[in-house]
């Protein structure tokens, strides 16, 4: 007999964690973790007390397994990690409800939603204090809970819609994709038009949900899911904050010079003291880290020339962002040279150790050797979740899409491009919007590589197929000197019936009697 709803069991769990100092994650000013246990009689009496619980739903935001290697079960990339090789079955078409990965994931959305339906619940009990900090708090919340819908909808499609404190034996039904967005954008108007959230914050509290934040989760969720005018008109007004802008120095806004730039519009802070994680755990084997996302092919055949092909070196003239987003053999690495060649005799060579490339390339970008190489297990590299051009290629495609070519569609790509470190060829006025689309999709591909986006464009584009094939990694010279691509003959496939929707964790559906999985998947 089921007894209890996994998704209650988790939220509620989460509860107890966060009442009794259990946390993960944390900036220099925005404190997460509870300083000691209180009881729920007495918890909700000041304002502090609704501020560190609004601050323990942070928590759950992603954080380097989303943010660097989301994008290697896609077309550009390969996620390839010894200890958690069932990501990669979303890579190839091998995902099934079972997958432990998957199920973390949607359990820590739910744990976040729990903790942000416990503020809204008991936000009132607070009696007196500064009114303007309990509504900012409230929409704090509220707007977690929206990302964390918006993450699960986008990933999932059909989920449970909870947004008050359950009953340990409640149980909740699936929600239509269409319901869980209409609610998130409902939402996301009702907290923009409080304007309880300042634009910015003083140092101590910076890393906090901003009203451009919420603007840009709107843009987000809404071109996501085609409705362009809503994107078009949300991504402007984050324009016409005139807030924000293109940090100059692309590699370095990944690093710790950038962070907190004018670039970034939301993220997951981490910091020394607090929440750290190994700097180099995603990449560069000889760093002492570990190659868990690779760079591939379909990557680096995005990216343009901006003179000759050279025979000699496929990597010749070749848009910048490559070269910060990427290891490849001649790249130099710390004090040495990058060499994953098969006749290499470093610990880059290709499957020289469980931690070495498999396929090749090396993940570059958010790998800051200068500042971790004395200790890697000290990385407090911000995660960006939300930044200006990503901002400005939503509205580019939002008026391509509406057929609202005009002058500023061009400058807010061309923008992008001609970011000072990147400085490739304006795109020239006079295209037609089938070329357009085409140009901003690539531009997305190259901008924001290993970003965790490009799964959900692939999937909000409904081009799932540019998943399957061969699975090819990079160029090298063989033993005849030829320039060849490392190819094992892997064959990667996409169901578009099945794939565009993750399964519901078969956990849930063991005890959940009321909840649908999703269309391809046995229960």
């Amino acid at each position: 007999m089921k007894r209890y709803n996994n998704i209650k069991g988790i939220l509620f769990f989460a509860a107890v964690a966060f009442l009794s100092g259990c946390s993960e994650g944390f900036d220099e000013g925005l404190d997460i973790e509870p300083t000691g246990a209180v009881s729920e009689t007495t918890y909700w009496s000041t304002v502090e007390d609704a501020e560190l619980a609004v601050n323990a739903v942070y928590a759950e935001l992603d954080g380097t397994q989303m943010v660097m290697a989301l994008d290697g079960v896609t077309d550009i990339g390969y996620h390839s990690y010894s200890n958690v090789p069932t990501f990669n079955d979303v890579r190839f078409g091998e995902i099934d409800p079972s997958n432990g990965t998957i199920t973390g994931i949607w359990n820590r959305y739910y744990i976040g939603i729990r903790k942000a339906n416990d503020v809204i619940a008991n936000i009132d009990k607070v009696v007196g204090g500064d009114q303007d900090m309990i509504a900012r708090i409230t929409a704090e919340a509220r707007f977690l809970r929206a990302y964390y819908y918006t993450q699960l909808s986008s990933l999932w499609c059909n989920v449970p819609l909870i947004t008050e404190v359950l009953d340990i034996n409640d149980q909740r039904p699936t929600n239509s994709k269409e319901e869980i967005v209409s609610y998130v954008i409902d939402e996301l108007d009702d907290i923009i038009n409080s304007n309880a959230l300042p634009l910015s914050y003083s140092a101590d509290d910076v890393g906090r949900v901003t009203q451009g934040a919420a603007l840009t989760l709107k843009a987000r969720v809404a071109i996501r899911n085609s409705n362009f005018t809503v994107a078009r008109d949300a991504a402007k007004a984050v324009m016409d904050l005139n807030i924000y802008g293109l940090y100059p120095n692309y590699e370095e806004l990944f690093q710790v010079v950038g962070q907190n730039s004018q670039e970034v519009i939301f993220d997951r802070q981490f910091t020394v003291g607090g929440n750290t994680y190994n700097a180099f755990g995603y990449s560069a084997a000889s760093l002492g880290g570990g190659s868990g996302v690779e760079p591939m092919n379909g990557l680096f055949e995005k990216y343009e020339y901006t003179g000759p092909i050279n025979p000699d070196d496929p990597f010749e003239n070749i848009d910048p962002r490559w070269n910060y987003i990427v290891y490849y053999t001649g790249q130099p690495i710390g004090t040495d040279t990058y060499n994953s060649w098969p006749t290499s005799t470093t610990p880059d060579k290709t499957n020289s150790s469980e931690f070495a490339t498999v396929n090749g390339y090396n993940l570059k970008k958010w790998v800051d050797y200068e500042s971790f190489a004395a200790n890697s297990n000290l990385g407090d590299i911000n995660m960006i979740l939300m930044r200006y051009a990503d901002v400005l290629l939503m509205y580019a495609e939002s008026k391509i899409e509406l057929n609202e070519i005009d002058t500023s569609v061009y400058a807010a790509i061309n923008a992008i491009r001609q970011r000072p470190t990147v400085d490739m060829p304006e795109i020239t006025e006079g295209k037609s919007q089938a070329e357009l689309r085409e140009i901003v999709r690539d531009e997305r591909a190259r901008e924001l590589a290993f970003e965790g986006l490009r799964l959900f464009d692939i999937n909000r584009w409904q081009i799932g197929e540019v998943k399957a094939g061969l699975v090819q990694g990079m160029h090298y010279k063989n033993e005849s000197g030829q320039w060849v691509i490392l190819d094992y003959g892997r064959v990667a496939t996409f169901n578009e019936n099945r794939d565009y929707c993750w399964p519901v964790p078969q956990a849930e559906m063991d005890i959940n009697d009321v909840i649908t999985q999703n269309q391809g998947y046995t229960n």
